[in-house]
């Protein structure tokens, strides 16, 4: 149930007018001119929307939105008039309304263009939301991926070198911030699955059993099913599911093949080999730049999509390290060959 703020001056428009959006389902308040309007308005967050006239005494229409949106800016402002003049709506909008509905309107027209105002209000309170939270979400994902890791001593640090990577090739090919976004974090959670699987397996120098192997390759579907309950993260959770897809579909856990899978998912695979090439693990050496050059060419079109080969290698130095003018993520470390 939205709050809805109505200013209307004449007595039957504004009876009209609140029955109207009572009979849409909103909790209205009436206010007989601007001045005692604006009065209500002075305490931040207590209406969703405000229906105001525009020719009043003391204080008109634009005199009212403008207030609104001096004390929220999100505040979903309309505008009604009998006055039928385009300078009149371009100067309303100009303040802030979000519409212009001339009299006499119908209670349903009144409606409809209300639910759309409080629509937009609602993405705009959603989008400052994630900009306000994404920094903060970055650094605790960061946080809880190398706690995940500290179970793992040959891969500390790995998911801030992910991060990295990642995020340099998927500027490269030119992702939207938003799509970059989620390889970030994609990255950075990529082998949060690994939470479930025992320590004594993890830190395994020899060869993995056959039970092990499974155990481990279940763990792009235990991360991705951990972040089912964010909803906003459906690109996040389909990273971590696939990145251990391979590009000639004989990858785990669904065998997807080319651009079916993911293209975030696609970039992280090939970052994470990459890091995981570079700085060995219990069961495998650290490999030269040399080497792994040859490993992505061999891979090329199978493991390995041939476009995020070609942006890795355009992203690296001849050294395989990336570089310096690029945006690092805060506590991050470049990644270097041995």
């Amino acid at each position: 149930m939205a709050k809805v703020l109505v200013v209307e001056d004449d007595t039957l428009t504004r009876h009209f007018l609140k029955q109207a959006l009572e009979y849409g389902g909103h909790d209205v308040t009436t206010a007989g001119d601007g001045v005692e309007a604006i009065a209500l308005l002075d305490a931040p967050g207590i209406f969703d929307a405000v229906i105001t006239d525009y020719a009043m005494p003391r204080a008109n229409g634009v005199d009212v939105i403008s207030h609104a949106q001096k004390v929220d800016p999100l505040v979903a402002s309309i505008i009604i008039t009998a006055f039928r003049d385009l300078d009149l709506a371009m100067q309303a909008m100009a303040s802030g309304a979000v519409a212009f509905i001339p009299k006499p309107c119908k209670t349903d027209h009144l409606n409809t263009v209300l639910e759309k105002a409080l629509e937009r209000r609602a993405l705009m309170i959603e989008a400052l939301r994630l900009r306000t939270l994404a920094p903060m979400l970055e650094r605790f994902t960061m946080v809880l991926a190398n706690t995940v890791e500290t179970k793992d001593a040959a891969t500390q640090h790995h998911a801030n070198r992910l991060v990295h990577l990642s995020q340099l090739m998927a500027t490269h090919i030119g992702l939207s911030e938003e799509a970059a976004m989620a390889v970030r974090y994609g990255a950075c959670l990529h082998d949060i699955g690994k939470i479930a699987v025992p320590e004594a397996v993890l830190r395994k120098v020899g060869p993995l059993e056959d039970d092990e192997q499974a155990m481990i390759r279940l763990h792009p579907e235990v991360g991705a099913a951990m972040l089912a309950g964010i909803d906003t993260w459906d690109d996040v959770r389909s990273i971590i599911r696939h990145h251990h897809e391979r590009f000639d579909g004989c990858g785990y856990p669904d065998g997807l093949a080319g651009a079916d899978i993911p293209m975030g998912a696609r970039i992280v695979a090939v970052a994470d080999a990459v890091d995981v090439m570079q700085s060995g693990r219990p069961y495998a050496p650290a490999r030269t730049y040399d080497q792994i050059l040859d490993v992505l060419s061999r891979e090329r079109g199978s493991q390995f999509d041939p476009e995020i080969v070609d942006a890795y290698l355009a992203v690296t130095g001849d050294n395989g390290v990336t570089h310096a003018d690029a945006a690092w993520p805060a506590g991050a470390q470049l990644s270097t060959v041995s």
